[in-house]
């Protein structure tokens, strides 16, 4: 197969696992990876800005404000405006929110703990490795457009 041919084998596969891997991980652990990098962010870091939590998970804000919204509406986070600039607003989980997260930690250490399953600590390692470049690649890319 031709380089050409195979970038974008490997990319469409790369496309196709994520996918795939989005699915399970909602399937097994209850929650859509975008709500639940939100809900982790919040469990490790508590009070966080919007714009800090938009940041850290990838999202863009229209986004982020549907999800939270959404999660407020459950009783799992609330927001407020930080005490030090009234223009920031923070969101955090609530004490139901803390127990959705506590409730969910172990589905999804038995989820990533299966899908590692039959690969070698070497194997990990270079798919990290490669992973690694693809990102940066990746930003490069981006950046060429945008500059």
């Amino acid at each position: 197969m031709p380089k050409e041919q195979q970038g974008l084998h490997t990319v469409q596969m790369l496309g196709q696992t994520y996918r795939s891997m989005m699915a399970a991980f909602e399937a097994n652990v209850g929650h859509a990876l975008p709500r639940w990098r939100i809900l982790l962010a919040l469990h490790e870091a508590g009070a966080l800005s919007q714009k800090i939590l938009a940041e850290r998970c990838r999202l863009d804000p229209a986004s982020l404000t549907r999800q939270l919204q959404a999660m407020e509406s459950l009783g799992w986070i609330s927001r407020a405006i930080d005490e030090q600039d009234n223009r920031v607003i923070n969101a955090m989980l609530t004490t139901q929110g803390k127990r959705v997260v506590a409730e969910a930690l172990p589905r999804r250490a038995a989820f990533f703990d299966h899908a590692m399953q039959g690969l070698s600590a070497e194997q990990i390692k270079v798919c990290h490795e490669v992973l690694a470049v693809l990102e940066e690649n990746f930003k490069a890319a981006q950046q060429r457009v945008t500059s």
